[in-house]
């Protein structure tokens, strides 16, 4: 009877008549503190981002359509009278005169494609004079004037086969329009063209030189 009257008393105790001063406090918590709000600022440069030593660079802006360039004048195209590297029987200047009547200075190249071979005119121009004859000097021969960076540059073709002139006094030719073809009509000794370079459209330089200088070598 004691026993259950113990157990009877321990039961109906109530909450509050528990001995508090026993117990571990529990503090209650701090009140958070609100983070701040991050952001991350984007610019409307490119950044470059380097990691482990290598560089990734954002795309930058799409740019703007280009403007139109302004033209450039670079020159007349000039040319050779012939495809690829032909050999050159002959050079400008001083020489033993090859034939009797020929000059002992010469004023032009002579150079060796083989007979039949077609000649170009080595720039635009237009043709001062053309003849299909072949018993002059020059034989069938054409004299192109070319303007050549505001100046007269002529260049003339002798030589050339009959029948083959493809073009006519005053005539507008384009550069490596064909106007005839190698032969060996006039003061010749073989078929071959004689080309040769006149400034004003009168005065003989080394051709060689001068075509080299704007058109590389042949």
């Amino acid at each position: 009877m004691v026993l259950t009257a113990l157990l009877t008393v321990s039961i109906s105790l109530p909450a509050h008549a528990v001995d508090v001063a026993a117990s571990p406090t529990i503090e209650p918590a701090a009140p958070s503190t609100p983070l701040a709000s991050q952001s991350l600022p984007v610019g409307t440069t490119a950044k470059t981002i380097v990691r482990d030593g290598y560089a990734s660079q954002a795309a930058p802006p799409k740019p703007a359509a280009p403007a139109a360039a302004a033209s450039l004048s670079a020159g007349p195209a000039i040319r050779w009278p012939f495809d690829g590297s032909v050999p050159i029987a002959g050079g400008y200047g001083p020489r033993v005169p090859p034939c009797a009547g020929c000059s002992g200075f010469h004023k032009g190249l002579d150079m060796n494609p083989g007979a039949g071979t077609p000649v170009h005119a080595i720039a635009a121009g237009v043709i001062r004079f053309a003849t299909p004859h072949g018993n002059t000097g020059l034989g069938v021969h054409v004299i192109i004037d070319h303007p050549i960076n505001g100046r007269l540059v002529s260049s003339l073709y002798g030589h050339m086969q009959l029948g083959s002139l493809a073009v006519r006094e005053g005539q507008t030719v384009s550069v490596g329009q064909i106007i005839g073809r190698v032969g060996s009509t006039g003061q010749s000794t073989g078929a071959h063209l004689h080309f040769e370079i006149l400034l004003d459209g009168v005065t003989p330089t080394n051709p060689y030189a001068w075509v080299s200088a704007r058109a590389g070598r042949p």
